[in-house]
């Protein structure tokens, strides 16, 4: 076969990229050629390389494309291209005509353009930048990042420079213009080409919705249209975009494709530099990691309910949930098979302390894989404790009366009670009554026999726990005998003797004010096997008496024990006897006698006895005398005081005594009577003696 030249390839020229040059031809080859190689080469003006390109036969059909790139941008100065074939079976071809690629300089302008002008470049390379000018110009420094550089003159209206090792920059870029004292300046971003993703895995919460989970080895400098774009690549499915922001780690979602066990998912890194991609193959039931959407706890007072709420297509996995209480560091587990519909796991935290902050978490697994992350912590304050102590007071004169007392003990000083739910029940009749009150207490007027009662505080969350009391039927106490008792700087200590009959218990009851009227009824509850109780002195006053009631409980109510009276500290009485204004009178003696009541309450300490002190005038007139007499039983009213002078003033003053001294004093003045038996007795013997003298005086006168 003979040899014949080989026409002129057809081509076409296309600039890609700011730098970027391709051709594209197309050449049919005869069949006694395929068994030969064909090389491409192109000859272009201000190019340093003539690149060249391989033809093997079995594309000789396609569109073969050659890339070139420049180091100058295309903008700055004309490029050339013509092509030739040359091959070793035949002559090579001869060359094509010329053709350009015109940069800008050939354009009219008034003003400096440059290029590159809002362009990713790469990290580390060496970048050409150019100034085109309106006209021939000469300059001898350039500025790229504000640092000057020395100018490349291309041509007279084009000057360039070279800058090496180019550093990434922010989201902001870095500046480039041609003179000080111009405002036109040019700014480029620099950034690097997209890295492998770092521990790639997949891994879905409700077997509904998978996410894959990847970490960044450097954060990416650039946003918004220059950031770098994820995409994940499923098998036998469609590719899905990812809105990732520039995150550490990165995450992108994709539905689970129903009855799909196995996948095999790339995750395609790229930027304007190039792409990475990483791919991760795995069976879903192994990565499933369900996380509770819902954490709702409902608190009591001592327990309570927190219930997590898991949605998803569990069906054919056994789940098992879990709680964790703070403090505490209590865990609970709870297994159950999986569905394809919401699930609840209830779960009852007990030994719970009232009105105390408490935080609890959930989290949940499927069997034989990892637990999934833990709920948010939910913080709950569980409900106060709200315990009332239930008393009585019965008055059986004139009629039957009963008077509910109560008091509310709480473990939050601002727990709100609304209400107070009181109930009869009538153990004659089986019949109850119920009745809403806001007071403490209440009266029952009505004949109330043996019944039971129960108080309830109405509170927020419901109601308390329950307060019982036994109201006995009537019954006539016997009279108790009263025993004295002295408090002390620390208050009452009192005890009583064991009642057998008292199975449940003793209650001591009290007047805060004393037994003068109104009367602040106090109470105390002490079990049974207790026989003495400690009252502090902060809650008494000195010289105030207080009777203590001891009540023995039993299932049938409450009977009275004991009876203690006393005073915290006695005073000095404040009351003044009343003296008999007509006491018993002789020449030598005055019988006094008084009123006063020794056991009035109301005093300010035991009476003890009488001080009576007595005082006259002596003979001289002036100086007065006075002595004191004691009258040591309290219950005495009357004292005789002899050894008076007769027909004489005496002044008596009376006081009531307690340990603590004697109070205020009653005074009156009273004369003794005068002796007339003495009288007579003086007047008559100096009178017989005088007679006496006479008679024998007459007798003598007679002899």
């Amino acid at each position: 076969m003979k040899n014949r030249e080989i026409k002129p390839m057809k081509y076409k020229l296309d600039t890609q990229q700011t730098w970027i040059l391709s051709t594209a031809c197309v050449k049919h080859i005869s069949p006694q050629l395929l068994s030969h190689y064909h090389l491409i080469s192109v000859l272009c003006t201000n190019c340093l390389v003539c690149p060249q390109m391989n033809v093997s036969r079995g594309s000789l059909e396609a569109v073969h494309t050659l890339v070139w790139t420049s180091q100058l941008p295309l903008n700055c100065v004309n490029h050339s291209v013509r092509i030739r074939l040359i091959s070793g079976a035949s002559p090579s071809s001869s060359w094509s005509s010329w053709k350009t690629i015109y940069g800008e300089m050939n354009l009219a302008h008034n003003e400096i353009k440059m290029f590159p002008d809002d362009q990713v470049l790469q990290e580390g390379s060496t970048v050409m930048f150019c100034c085109i000018y309106p006209k021939e110009t000469h300059i001898t420094s350039m500025f790229f990042d504000n640092t000057p550089y020395k100018v490349i003159n291309v041509s007279p209206q084009v000057k360039a420079i070279r800058v090496e090792d180019i550093k990434a920059t922010n989201s902001f870029g870095v500046n480039f213009y041609c003179d000080r004292n111009s405002d036109v300046t040019a700014y480029n971003f620099v950034t690097f080409p997209p890295e492998k993703p770092l521990d790639f895995r997949c891994e879905t919460e409700d077997m509904r919705h998978a996410y894959c989970l990847w970490k960044i080895r450097r954060a990416p400098n650039l946003e918004g249209d220059q950031r770098r774009k994820y995409t994940l690549l499923i098998s036998d499915s469609k590719s899905v975009g990812c809105d990732v922001e520039d995150t550490d780690p990165g995450s992108c979602g994709f539905d689970v494709i129903q009855q799909q066990i196995s996948y095999n998912i790339t995750l395609l890194v790229t930027n304007s530099l190039g792409q990475e991609s990483e791919t991760y193959i795995f069976n879903i039931t192994d990565r499933v990691f369900p996380v509770p959407e819902h954490l709702e706890v409902t608190a009591g007072v001592f327990d309570s309910l927190v219930i997590l709420k898991l949605n998803g297509s569990f069906k054919g996995l056994l789940l098992i949930c879990q709680t964790e209480l703070e403090p505490g560091g209590i865990i609970q587990d709870l297994d159950k098979n999986g569905s394809d519909s919401m699930q609840y796991y209830a779960f009852r935290l007990q030994h719970l302390k009232p009105s105390t902050l408490y935080s609890v978490r959930g989290c949940c697994a499927v069997q034989g894989n990892n637990w999934g992350r833990w709920t948010t912590q939910r913080l709950f304050i569980t409900e106060p404790l709200v315990t009332i102590d239930l008393w009585r007071q019965i008055r059986d004169h004139p009629n039957r009366t009963v008077t509910l007392l109560w008091k509310t003990v709480s473990s939050d000083s601002e727990s709100y009670i609304k209400a107070y739910e009181v109930c009869v029940s009538y153990r004659n009749t089986e019949r109850s009554v119920c009745m809403n009150v806001t007071q403490t207490q209440v009266e029952l007027t009505r004949e109330i026999n043996m019944s039971d009662i129960t108080v309830r505080a109405v509170i927020q969350s419901g109601l308390s726990e329950p307060a019982h009391i036994t109201i006995p039927s009537a019954y006539t106490d016997s009279m108790l005998s009263e025993k004295r008792i002295m408090g002390n700087e620390k208050g009452f200590q009192l005890t009583w003797t064991r009642d057998s009959a008292a199975t449940c218990g003793y209650t001591i009851e009290w007047c805060m004010l004393g037994i003068a009227l109104p009367c602040n009824l106090q109470w105390r509850k002490v079990p049974a096997n207790q026989t003495c109780l400690n009252l502090n002195a902060g809650d008494f006053k000195a010289g105030v008496q207080y009777a203590f009631e001891i009540y023995g409980s039993s299932a049938e109510g409450h009977r009275r024990h004991e009876k203690q009276i006393g005073y915290l500290k006695e005073q000095k009485p404040t009351q003044r006897p009343t003296l008999d204004s007509s006491p018993n009178i002789t020449w030598s003696s005055v019988k006094l006698k008084w009123s006063f009541n020794e056991k009035d309450p109301s005093h300010a300490g035991f009476i003890t006895g009488y001080v009576i002190t007595i005082q006259d005038y002596s003979e001289a007139g002036s100086d007065l005398s006075s002595f004191r007499q004691s009258v040591d039983d309290p219950h005495s009213k009357s004292w005789t005081v002899s050894g008076l002078e007769e027909d004489w003033p005496y002044t008596f003053q009376l006081a009531a005594c307690t340990s603590a001294g004697c109070g205020p004093e009653t005074t009156a003045t009273f004369r003794t009577r005068q002796n007339y038996y003495l009288l007579t007795v003086k007047v008559l013997v100096p009178l017989l003696v005088l007679i006496g003298c006479c008679v024998c005086l007459w007798s003598y006168r007679n002899l």
